[in-house]
């Protein structure tokens, strides 16, 4: 019964989800293998299967590459590396906003404007999205480049 419940409101989170044109597809490296009962291991790798090395880059029209590095020890200790054309930054400690069991918000800058500081990151089976202004500007129009989880 509590499958049915589960999988009920999966679906209706599905259809009631805003469609998002500033999504990439990232594959992950590795497999994740999630159980289908409700035991100890399901919460575990609820909250584990964000652990990881995340590296995305792409180029702009003006062939200057932007990369990110994201390393998520926890969901309350993420660290991020930009190299942005030569210009690097890198941010670290940070906490993501945990928007449901498969997508979270990750604030790394709230000073810049227009939400530019501001990543998301969404696994879908085996796929992971990276989304947000910030990866949509590098190419706007272009809706899919690779993140890829490394370990």
């Amino acid at each position: 019964m509590k499958n049915i419940i589960i999988n009920q409101l999966l679906l209706i989170t599905l259809f009631s989800c805003k469609k998002d044109n500033h999504k990439a597809i990232v594959q992950p490296t590795e497999n994740i293998v999630a159980t289908a009962q409700n035991n100890p291991t399901k919460s575990i790798r609820a909250s584990n299967h964000w652990k990881g090395h995340y590296h995305f880059e792409a180029s702009n029209r003006d062939q200057i590459k932007t990369s990110y590095d994201i390393t998520i020890k926890s969901i309350n200790d993420i660290s991020i590396q930009i190299n942005d054309g030569g210009d690097k930054e890198s941010y670290s400690h940070i906490r993501a906003e945990k928007l449901n069991d498969d997508k979270i918000k990750i604030i790394f800058n709230p000073s810049l404007e227009d939400e530019m500081g501001i990543i998301y990151i969404e696994k879908s089976d085996n796929t992971y999205l990276i989304s947000g202004y910030p990866i949509y500007f590098i190419n706007p129009g272009n809706n899919e480049m690779p993140l890829i989880k490394e370990k």
